[in-house]
């Protein structure tokens, strides 16, 4: 009986550990410990993933670097998140934000006469990936309302510092030569020179233009406005800047077609005067002011903000 016994209790044991083995074995293996977060920027945090994304789309061939450089690059990305980071924090606490309505008109703005295709494939030629440059330009904006309402109350310019930059600086507002004319576009030399006769019979080179000239300016009866030397085409320039004024040109011949123009008038070179550019001065200087004002600012934040960055995730 003893043994008996016994060699039921070793049975018992031995199922016992298989069924702790099979359930063992049907057990999950363990969850892994996330890793703490690589940035640290005040409240804000950035993990190692996210940090790798934006690697990806700033600098999509890193791997083809050398180690220390691609240790560089990994470098200047954190100062720039960190910066990104204390200004949305920033954005955040002061309650500003940016419209959809807002970054569709500077984009539209950025996209001038690019239809979307045509910008997008102009993005596509970027080294930067078309999601890491709306990213900027998003940022960008939001920066300048945050600087708009961080700082701009403290940026200020006066009518003196506007005239002593005027003094100072009146070879920056030196004006070469400027002419103020008028064009007339035609398929055929023909066509140009039939219009031709008509203006030298005494019609005038505006309404003619409306009539029959095939350039986009004709609303306006070709007027081309004031410019310098180097605006239009070279052989434009050849001879609108030795035409009289008031004398119609002999047609001229370009890839566009055949052109008539008219010189209105010439404005001799000199220094524009400071009633002129006084606004363009003062925007200038703002603009210097705010930069240095939005850089201080920053690293003010800096200063004061806690930042704590997990190097070995690098």
């Amino acid at each position: 009986m003893n043994t008996r016994h016994h060699i039921n209790r070793l049975i018992g044991a031995i199922l016992l550990l298989l069924l702790l083995g099979l359930g063992g074995c049907q057990q999950q293996e363990p969850l892994p410990i996330p890793l703490p977060p690589l940035l640290k920027v005040g409240v804000r945090q950035l993990t190692q993933q996210q940090f790798v994304q934006a690697l990806q789309e700033t600098y999509p061939d890193i791997s083809v670097l050398a180690v220390p450089e691609q240790l560089q690059l990994k470098e200047q990305l954190l100062k720039q998140l960190i910066d990104r980071e204390l200004i949305l924090g920033e954005a955040s606490r002061l309650n500003v934000k940016l419209t959809p309505d807002e970054f569709d008109a500077a984009t539209a703005e950025i996209r001038g006469n690019y239809s979307e295709a045509e910008f997008a494939t102009v993005l596509g030629q970027m080294k930067a990936s078309p999601k890491s440059w709306f990213a900027a330009l998003r940022l960008r904006l939001l920066t300048a309302k945050v600087s708009n309402v961080a700082i701009a109350s403290h940026v200020q310019v006066g009518d003196k510092e506007t005239e002593t930059y005027y003094l100072n600086h009146r070879e920056e507002f030196h004006r070469p030569v400027e002419i103020r004319a008028r064009q007339m576009l035609f398929k055929t030399r023909s066509e140009a020179d039939r219009v031709l006769k008509l203006l030298k019979g005494g019609a005038s080179f505006a309404e003619l233009a409306k009539q029959y000239s095939q350039s986009p300016d004709r609303e306006r009866g070709g007027a081309l406005g004031y410019f310098s030397a180097g605006v239009l085409p070279e052989e434009f320039d050849q001879v609108l800047f030795k035409l009289p004024v008031q004398q119609v040109s002999e047609a001229v011949e370009s890839s566009y077609g055949f052109h008539l123009f008219l010189v209105e008038r010439k404005r001799r070179a000199g220094i524009r005067s400071y009633a002129v550019v006084k606004d363009e001065i003062k925007a200038l200087i703002y603009q210097q002011k705010e930069e240095i004002a939005f850089h201080n600012w920053l690293k003010n934040l800096q200063a004061t903000t806690k930042i704590e960055i997990d190097r070995k995730q690098l």
